[in-house]
């Protein structure tokens, strides 16, 4: 059996490549992930793919810049909303991809009310 040679350089024993519906995905997972940020979309905007949040990445090489557009409960600073989805989206795109994360701009497209059906309760 062939031993495997530890003191070989990664980018020499291959080639990884990540395609751009991926970054995307990590990306909105991270948003997801970020307290007060949720899913927020009309039936129609669905169909049309306005739901949030909505992200934009691009992608050249090793590096990575990423738009995200968000929905925040009401209630929930956006400053510090933004400032975690920003941190969030950075650490996972770096976590999970290996690319160096060159920024991630942060809007906030909508403030909604809090999801208050795990709470309410039937009389």
């Amino acid at each position: 059996m062939a031993e495997i040679d530890q003191e070989v350089d990664p980018a020499e024993r291959g080639r990884l490549t990540i395609r751009h519906r991926a970054v995307e995905h990590i990306t909105v997972a991270a948003a997801l992930n970020t307290p007060g940020v949720r899913r927020h979309g009309s039936g129609l905007g669905r169909l049309a793919g306005r739901e949030l949040p909505r992200v934009d990445v691009d992608v050249a090489g090793d590096r990575v810049r990423a738009d995200v557009e968000v929905a925040v409960e009401w209630g929930r600073s956006l400053a510090a909303t933004a400032t975690a989805v920003r941190r969030d989206v950075t650490r996972a795109l770096s976590d999970h991809s290996g690319l160096t994360v060159d920024g991630v701009r942060v809007h906030i497209a909508a403030v909604i009310p809090p999801d208050t059906t795990s709470t309410r309760s039937l009389e």
